[in-house]
């Protein structure tokens, strides 16, 4: 009984663990990702805020800014 508990304990830390650093992948990827898209924007002549703005994910008042200007 008590190997079974330390068995279940040592794999929840496990897949804890592979969650965090699954987040923090995608997290750095996304970044980089966006960072190569901004890049390009630039040398094609479009506007990099707008790129910005497209990989936002929660309310950014820049953004939201940018885009009634651009109305």
């Amino acid at each position: 009984m008590n190997k079974d508990i330390i068995t279940i304990a040592v794999s929840a830390v496990i897949v804890l663990c592979t969650a965090i650093i699954g987040a923090i992948v995608y997290n750095v990827n996304d970044r980089n990702n966006m960072a190569k898209n901004i890049e390009a924007a630039i040398a094609k002549g479009v506007d990099p805020l707008s790129v910005k703005c497209a990989y936002e994910t929660s309310v950014n008042s820049v953004c939201i800014a940018h885009s009634m200007a651009k109305k």
